[in-house]
């Protein structure tokens, strides 16, 4: 059973018992009055011989008889079917009421009028003498208007309940159940596309937890939309990169197999393009196992790192390769953060290798860290070719390479280095200007001050 359909049970359960709990409270106090009148009639009816003598003193115009009888009706029923009025009430002096015959030792009970403006009686017909019976009656006029106003008092107290109910339904459902129903016909949506397609939903208030979770939903979808369609192209992109290197090695076997090759230089030239393809294919291989190892941030070893001091180890191995480039360190402040030491100078390689890649030989590199505050940056700065603005917000995608840009990559060397700068929580970015060169830098949080 849906929640909509619990909630509509609920109220419908409500209802029905408020309307039987109302229906048994005006059952009782009608019942309750008609006992006080069965009790004064009972009380009249006791001595008949006296109540006819005072009810005919009183019809005599005896004042104290009179007071004390003035709602009461008497009257003299005898065998023969006659009923004769000795005492009627004062506000209804034509008041006769209508006998069925059954009412002799029946006790009290409730009769119409034959005359008078009072419309229902309740009376007592009692023994008196020989073939006559007294018969002793009181308005219930009192009794049913009271029991009126009850009965419109619960009927309204009744109706609010159950407006308060209805409108406390329509409230639940419009907040929650509503939002609620619409997430789950999303959930299965998304679950039969497999989560490729992005389906949002009208998250409402997010003041309410239907709103919060529609929110969180959305986000969610989004995410998960997104990987899917991140993990596909990276998938293809992983494919198109290991099918090259893949064909040539197919190829040059293949050759090799029909007697291709036949000299010893072909041999060697062959198995020359067959290490360099299979260096290739080890390479994208060891990027990818760290872009998957880079997602767990519980398998860094922090420690203190100098970064300045991995840049100047960076910058003399950068002399010794190219001794025509002049390298250049610069450090301002204390540069000592806590990262993984392995990644950090990993990343830090990648950076300065693409500035070496993309410029021109016997250019200058320039190599910066200093502190800002919380943080500490880093620079690395090139003459090189530069990045147009179009492609700056994809060069740290995996498998991005600028159209252009020169030598040939894996495409994964800058998002290895987003990868392992996000793992330590910091921020890395990219400015640069065609023809100008490139500044790649990385942020991270300064190591505490005693570190």
């Amino acid at each position: 059973m849906t929640l909509r359909r619990r909630l509509g049970v609920a109220i419908a359960a409500l209802l029905v018992i408020m309307a039987l709990a109302f229906c048994g409270v005006f059952l009782t106090q009608r019942g309750y009055q008609l006992d006080q009148l069965d009790d004064r009639l009972a009380g009249l009816s006791g001595n008949t011989k006296a109540l006819v003598a005072l009810s005919t003193r009183a019809e005599a115009g005896t004042g104290k008889a009179g007071d004390l009888l003035t709602d009461v009706y008497v009257g003299v029923h005898r065998a023969n079917g006659s009923l004769r009025t000795v005492l009627a009430p004062d506000t209804d002096p034509a008041l006769v009421p209508r006998l069925l015959g059954n009412e002799r030792d029946a006790g009290a009970v409730t009769r119409t009028t034959s005359s008078g403006s009072t419309e229902r009686v309740r009376l007592v017909e009692a023994f008196l003498d020989g073939q006559r019976y007294a018969v002793v009656a009181v308005s219930m006029a009192g009794v049913e208007a009271q029991s009126r106003r009850l009965a419109i008092a619960l009927l309204l107290a009744w109706m609010v309940v159950a407006a308060v109910a209805l409108l406390t339904a329509y409230w639940i459902d419009r907040l929650g159940l509503r939002p609620i129903a619409h997430l789950t016909a999303a959930a299965e949506h998304v679950t039969a596309t497999g989560g490729r397609a992005a389906v949002q939903v009208d998250s409402g208030n997010p003041a309410t937890e239907a709103g919060r979770l529609g929110t969180a939903f959305n986000a969610m979808v989004a995410t998960t939309a997104a990987g899917q369609e991140q993990l596909r192209r990276f998938v293809a992109d992983a494919s198109h990169e290991l099918r090259t290197p893949l064909t040539t090695l197919r190829g040059y076997s293949s050759l090799y197999a029909q007697g291709g090759l036949a000299t010893e230089d072909q041999v060697a030239d062959a198995m020359g393009r067959i290490n360099a393809e299979a260096t290739r294919m080890s390479r994208i291989v060891d990027d990818l196992l760290d872009l998957t190892a880079l997602g767990d941030q519980s398998a860094l070893q922090l420690a203190p790192v100098d970064l300045a001091t991995v840049l100047d180890d960076l910058a003399a191995d950068l002399r010794v390769r190219n001794p025509d480039r002049a390298v250049t360190v610069r450090r301002s402040g204390r540069t000592l953060v806590l990262a993984d030491s392995d990644r950090i100078r990993q990343a830090l390689t990648a950076l300065v290798a693409n500035a070496v890649k993309y410029s021109d030989a016997g250019s200058p590199v320039e190599f910066v860290a200093e502190q800002r505050g919380g943080v500490v940056g880093v620079r690395v700065a090139d003459r090189g070719r530069g990045i147009p603005a179009s492609e700056l917000p994809r060069v740290f995608d995996r498998f991005y390479r600028v159209a252009g840009a020169g030598p040939k990559g894996s495409g994964l060397g800058l998002a290895v280095v987003a990868a392992i700068i996000s793992a330590h929580n910091g921020r890395y970015g990219v400015e640069s200007e065609p023809g100008k060169g490139s500044v790649f830098w990385i942020e991270l949080v300064a190591a505490p001050a005693g570190g």
